[in-house]
């Protein structure tokens, strides 16, 4: 849905661009900062946003995983940057690619820190939990929503009012075919749910194996809640409450 809403935006102000110009954008801002700092220091950090909805794969104004997987490789192997700042406002995205995407942060070798000032949650708390620590600004205000839902539209309905007819012919053999839709259009959630139930107990373990003993399970945790700067302090979903500029120093 919130990918809908940039793709929106960006059709209305004619701003969409190709996968491509995306990442050669995302690429020249990481090359501004280290022109920048190269005068100055020989070692320094970089900030790494990740801001909006999160995909697998770039296309119109995000940047997806994969592609930002092949920046940081180069990042990880360039000697004079001492450590790299994920800069999250990000309320999650797909399923897809995030469990890969935080795996590869969590093996890095350089430092890193997830830092959220404002939102850091569901998929965008998972890559989070991959940093070797967690600070958030004291205005952030939703951090966490550790859980899954699916989203479905049925417009079958509204193409029949329009006069449309909509068949759907399946072989023979392919009597599990969009089973689980098919159920869920008759109002059966069970399989999609189970489904989730599977996403979400390996988004659990992630999370526990990541954050280890540093995580208080409140109860409400791994059920989807959201926590501001201070309550998640409190639990230890993050380790530290700071502004961005301080959260650099760390490096």
């Amino acid at each position: 849905m919130s990918f809908l809403t940039e793709m929106i935006i960006g059709f209305k102000t004619n701003t969409l661009v190709s996968a491509e110009k995306v990442q050669e954008k995302f690429v020249k801002s990481i090359d501004a900062q280290m022109s920048a700092n190269s005068n100055g220091a020989s070692k320094y950090p970089i900030v790494f946003n990740i801001i909006g909805p999160i995909v697998k794969y770039s296309t119109y104004n995000i940047l997806g995983t994969l592609d930002m997987q092949s920046i940081l490789r180069n990042i990880d192997a360039n000697p004079n940057i001492s450590g790299v700042l994920f800069n999250i406002d990000s309320g999650g995205g797909q399923v897809s690619g995030t469990a890969e995407f935080a795996d590869f942060i969590k093996n890095m070798k350089k430092p890193t820190i997830a830092f959220t000032s404002e939102m850091q949650c569901s998929a965008a708390e998972w890559i989070a939990s991959a940093c070797n620590m967690k600070i958030a600004s004291p205005f952030a205000s939703h951090i966490g929503s550790i859980g899954t839902y699916l989203s479905f539209q049925d417009f079958s309905a509204m193409f029949e009012k329009w006069g449309a007819k909509i068949y759907e012919i399946y072989a023979p053999q392919s009597t599990e075919k969009n089973a689980d839709i098919k159920e869920l259009i008759t109002g059966n959630e069970a399989p999609y749910k189970e489904r989730l139930k599977i996403i979400t107990d390996e988004f659990i373990s992630t999370i526990k194996a990541n954050y280890g003993e540093k995580l208080t399970d409140d109860g409400h945790v791994f059920k989807g809640k959201t926590y501001n700067a201070t309550e998640a302090l409190k639990i230890g979903l993050v380790d530290e409450i700071m502004t961005l500029e301080q959260a650099l120093s760390k490096f």
